[in-house]
């Protein structure tokens, strides 16, 4: 039996550009990096903000089952 707590997931850049802010489990704002063709994040726990500076391809691996928007929390 697994028992499994958050939703991990890894984004992989495959084309353009793309700022991503980390915030912390406490909703710290850790800062802003910009991510390139073949840069790879791991979202282990936090939260997290995208914005495309230009067009962009993304890869997507996510922990699931996905249960909606309801288990999102903006902030």
């Amino acid at each position: 039996e697994r028992c499994i707590t958050g939703t991990p997931e890894v984004i992989f850049v495959r084309e353009g550009l793309l700022e991503a802010d980390l915030y912390s489990g406490a909703r710290e704002y850790l800062g802003t990096w910009l991510l390139a063709p073949g840069d790879i994040v791991l979202l282990a726990s936090g939260g997290h903000g995208f914005r495309c500076l230009e067009e962009t391809v993304l890869f997507e691996v996510k922990q699931g089952p996905y249960t909606g928007l309801a288990e999102k929390e903006r902030f």
